[in-house]
């Protein structure tokens, strides 16, 4: 295995210039986690809607919807899938009864468990396979990029 090469000196970038290539490193690297352990089951749109449910709780199939940026016949087919592979469930609306609402399942909790697990382990591999100046750099950058995650969040 070659050495990587030495971090260069930083070159004065734009904020714009600098968000652009932070969106692209980020989309990439969390597709390539995604990717990381396949599971035909649970694809990633499956384990974002998995994690808006844990997060929020029962969802109508509309909010869940609103919540993942998709339409509702797309999150519908989405919640069968789910529903079929036994990740979540169906009950009444409690506000009403001719609606319901989508929740996790343990089943579903522990897939989505199972799979953060994995990708975290990917992750701190590829970690471990960097020089001690690449790890020391990305440590010194880590509390900016989560200053910069939570900026907006009504509770720090």
């Amino acid at each position: 295995m070659t050495a990587a090469p030495a971090i260069p000196a930083p070159v004065p970038l734009g904020a714009g210039e600098l968000a652009g290539r932070l969106r692209l490193v980020t989309a990439r690297l969390g597709r390539r986690l995604a990717r990381a352990h396949p599971d035909a089951d649970v694809t990633p749109s499956r384990l974002v809607a998995l994690g808006v449910l844990e997060v929020a709780g029962p969802l109508r199939i509309g909010t869940l919807a609103e919540h993942l940026g998709t339409s509702a016949p797309t999150t519908s087919r989405l919640v069968d899938c789910l529903h079929e592979r036994g990740l979540i469930a169906r009950t009444p609306d409690p506000d009403d009864h001719r609606a319901t609402r989508v929740h996790l399942t343990s089943a579903g909790l522990a897939r989505l468990h199972e799979q953060r697990a994995q990708a975290t382990d990917d992750l701190a591999r590829r970690i471990d396979a960097l020089p001690a100046d690449r790890r020391a750099a990305l440590v010194a950058a880590l509390p900016v990029l989560e200053e910069i995650a939570h900026l907006d969040d009504p509770h720090p």
